[in-house]
């Protein structure tokens, strides 16, 4: 079977190179990429996925919305990247309850392949204090 290919999109987030090594880990084919890396690019390494990583800001998002908007692909977002993802299909972002590191519940309402077996609710961390704060039309 031949293995997945996930492009990791690097943000600047602090954990970038441990989302890499992790899906290294998970014996995935990967890769860090610039967040400024032309669509066309992306396209021709043919990933099965990409991860947006964690980042600073939302100044420094780099192409990040047109892949999200314009890439067919699955994405998933980490930190900062959950929170594009949420921006672009119309929902909003703003300060949680909780700064620097703090415990998070996260409850699992419907279990899908990629969260079998983990719920019905994870306790998580959160490193800083911005949060998706409306989720998006249709998501869960």
């Amino acid at each position: 079977m031949e293995k997945l290919k996930i492009l990791v999109i690097n943000n600047y987030g602090q954990f970038c190179h441990l989302i890499h090594r992790t899906v290294r880990d998970l014996d995935m084919e990967t890769e860090i990429i610039p967040n400024t890396t032309p669509i066309d690019e992306i396209h021709a390494m043919e990933p099965d996925g990409l991860i947006l990583s964690g980042g600073p800001s939302m100044d420094r998002i780099g192409l990040c919305s047109d892949y999200v908007k314009q890439i067919d692909l699955p994405i998933l977002g980490i930190c900062l990247g959950h929170q594009l993802i949420a921006l672009s299909f119309g929902g909003s972002t703003g300060s949680g309850k909780y700064g620097g590191y703090a415990d998070v519940d996260v409850e699992i309402l419907e279990e899908n392949d990629i969260l079998k077996g983990l719920g019905p609710k994870i306790t998580t961390w959160a490193s800083h204090a911005d949060e998706v704060t409306v989720m998006p039309e249709g998501f869960i």
